[in-house]
């Protein structure tokens, strides 16, 4: 999936699970003192929260960013919520 298309969903707050290498892995958000977080993480681990979509695709898992892995990765991969 190309990284404008995970803009997109992200800046319209939608939910967004990954397979990678055997993982499943979720984008959501979160919402504290007014200011919206995005929470990145692999199932029932500790999420990892950011601010932008940009800091989502600069995130890596391993030594691979998201916006890498997206890249290589095909839609049926992906559940978007």
């Amino acid at each position: 999936m190309k990284a404008e298309c995970i803009e997109c969903l992200i800046d319209c707050n939608r939910e967004i699970e990954f397979s990678y290498q055997g993982k499943r892995y979720s984008i959501t958000y979160i919402k504290e003192n007014d200011q919206r977080s995005i929470s990145i993480c692999e199932f029932y681990k500790q999420p990892v929260n950011v601010k932008t979509s940009q800091e989502v695709l600069n995130f890596k898992i391993g030594s691979l960013t998201l916006e890498s892995i997206f890249s290589k990765l095909p839609d049926s991969a992906f559940d978007i919520f």
